[in-house]
């Protein structure tokens, strides 16, 4: 059956058919396609960030419970976050019609858990990013949120979980459990310490590399059962202690079972059970997918990326570079000064009605210093940092700087009147995590693919478009958290000395042109400084020092020898041949077999 939405929003307004024609678009890709019989798995659509395509699903849903009773699909909708799904049951739900969505959370699972069968009977079942990657290792409980259901949604690119060993976490393990235990923990991390040791001695540092881990599987087993027995009574007290316990047993099989990744003595690794499953008809609703290069990976090409043009016109906004190496350890390097002056420009470049939204990294030496940069500068009430503890921290509350992280933003909305944008850091990863998301997307091996790295980039063309791909997503999908209207007129600022890096961003931005270019102020004054230097410690040129001897030296014949000697010239018939010093030949000099000849 055929299902057109009308619209009467600002979009429409402005953008007319282009716009409410690409949104029922949506609705039919939603409500008539099929994937299951098809060469692909999921039809994955990039409508631009800000568009709209999360609240057109929601009018969907709305309008089908509401008005088209004989619609008699049902949908299982992946939302990022618990409060989005949960927004979303609202907004579909009027007071009159209830009962016919349910978003299932970490609050209310247990209430379902126990009412599976009335579950099953939900037209509209909404559930996490989390659940649904949770549900790929419980296949019984999946056959109930899959059953008689027609159509998925996944709201946003799902991330698999990557898992990673080191001697950090070994040793924080150690600490961690009773004494009885650690020789068995000893025992069964043995082949993965050994490799890591193996690893620093050779000075394996700058490669990445697959390996395989063996171990006797009575060793594992021991080792878990006895760390279960340690969780269940409570010899290892502290509830957080119990739960990295918990998680380390659960992660460690997959050492052994699973291809492994070592970079910088790291070991990383994943559940072969973490792959993309679904319905009749799959949908992926991914603002980037069109530069992000998982979606193209896949040999049996799981994923149809059907691109959608770009039509929120951005001419009236203002894309400003700051050309700088913006890496995690290239901020680190410069740190103190960096995060000086980025405060400094962020006040400089601010009016009194702008709306402020920084993003870098998490943590102390990223988010903090530049919070802790910026109240020193402006009245620290007014400069808000994104909750650590989401139970315990503040809501944002209308202040006009806030700043966040990657990873924390993608399907969030609350900056979206915000005028200014700024983007300290490049997102980069772990160069490991990209092969475990070529592993998560490409139903592949790594086998022999070369794992190779040309200054910090994989030479592979898969591993490099995914690279490459995921840091540009994110640092797109980190700019459009702003002006989220249907005539930006914002201000983006983009921290990066990377050309084709702006190039793909930009290029997913319409109308998006580079206003102006900026050098930092403390990288100029060093580039100077490193002029002066070189400057001062330059050896003199000995061509210089020779015709200067020419220029200034009594006329009359002087012995090479000497003269090589006196001026401390290694070669002096190579001097003499130089096309400098055969300028002056015949006019103030002559040179003979062993002895040059000032006129």
């Amino acid at each position: 059956m055929s299902i057109q939405l009308n619209f009467n929003d600002n979009y429409s307004k402005i953008y007319g058919s282009k716009y409410t024609k690409k949104m029922n678009f949506l609705v039919r890709v939603i409500t008539e396609y099929e994937t299951e019989n098809q060469k692909h798995d999921f039809n994955v659509l990039n409508f631009e960030a800000g568009l709209g395509k999360s609240f057109t699903v929601n009018r969907l849903l709305q309008e089908i419970v509401n008005y088209h009773w004989d619609f008699k699909k049902k949908f299982l909708i992946v939302k990022r976050f618990n409060e989005d799904s949960i927004k979303s049951v609202d907004f579909v739900e009027d007071e009159f019609v209830k009962g016919s969505a349910v978003a299932i959370t970490h609050e209310n699972w247990k209430k379902w858990q126990s009412n599976l069968e009335e579950l099953k009977t939900k037209q509209i079942i909404f559930i996490s990013h989390e659940r649904y990657i949770s549900l790929c290792e419980n296949e019984e409980l999946r056959q109930v949120f899959v059953h008689n259901r027609d159509i998925m949604i996944i709201d946003e690119k799902v991330n698999f979980p990557v898992y990673t060993y080191n001697d950090e976490r070994f040793n924080e393990i150690f600490q961690i459990l009773p004494n009885d235990t650690r020789e068995l923990l000893i025992k069964v991390c043995k082949p993965l310490n050994n490799f890591i040791d193996l690893q620093k001695t050779l000075k394996q540092t700058n490669k990445v590399f697959t390996h395989r881990f063996k171990i006797h599987p009575a060793t594992l087993k021991n080792f878990i059962e006895e760390c279960q027995i340690a969780i269940d009574n409570f010899t290892i007290k502290e509830t957080k202690h119990r739960n990295k316990v918990k998680d380390f047993i659960k992660e460690l099989p997959f050492f052994y079972s699973n291809q492994c990744i070592y970079n910088s003595n790291n070991i990383s690794t994943y559940n072969s059970k973490h792959k993309h499953w679904g319905l009749k008809n799959n949908i992926i609703l991914d603002a980037s997918a069109a530069i992000d290069g998982v979606y193209y990976c896949n040999r049996k090409n799981k994923f149809k990326v059907i691109e959608q043009s770009r039509i929120i016109d951005h001419r009236d906004s203002n894309f400003y570079i700051y050309k700088f190496n913006s890496s995690k350890s290239n901020i680190l390097k410069y740190k103190d000064k960096y995060f000086a002056e980025m405060a400094q420009h962020i006040i400089q470049n601010r009016k009194s009605t702008d709306k402020t939204l920084i993003i870098t990294h998490k943590g102390k030496d990223f988010a903090e210093k530049i919070h802790n940069e910026l109240i020193q500068l402006h009245n620290q009430e007014d400069v808000w940092i994104d909750k650590k503890d989401k139970k315990k921290d503040k809501d944002y509350e209308n202040q006009s700087i806030a700043i966040s992280w990657y990873g924390n933003l993608i399907g969030k909305d609350w900056a979206r009147d915000f005028t200014q944008v700024w983007l300290l850091s490049t997102p980069n990863i772990p160069l490991e995590h990209y092969l475990i998301q070529f592993l998560h997307y490409s139903d592949d091996k790594i086998g022999n693919k070369s794992t190779e790295l040309v200054k910090g980039k994989y030479k592979n063309a898969n591993f490099k478009a995914i690279q490459n791909g995921y840091v540009a997503a994110e640092m797109y999908q980190a700019l459009k958290r702003i002006q989220r209207v249907p005539l930006p007129k914002g201000d983006f600022f983009i921290v990066s000395d990377k050309e084709d890096l702006i190039t793909s961003i930009l290029s997913q931005i319409k109308n998006a042109e580079i206003t102006k270019e900026y050098e930092l102020n403390f990288m100029i004054e060093e580039k100077e400084e490193m002029e002066r230097q070189k400057k001062l410690n330059k050896k003199p040129d000995q061509v210089d020092m020779f015709i200067e001897f020419v220029l200034n030296e009594k006329k009359g014949t002087y012995k090479k020898s000497d003269v090589a000697k006196q001026l401390k010239i290694s070669k002096i018939n190579r001097v003499l041949s130089d096309t400098r010093v055969k300028t002056l030949l015949n006019k103030r000099l002559k040179i003979h077999t062993r002895k040059i000849e000032l006129i």
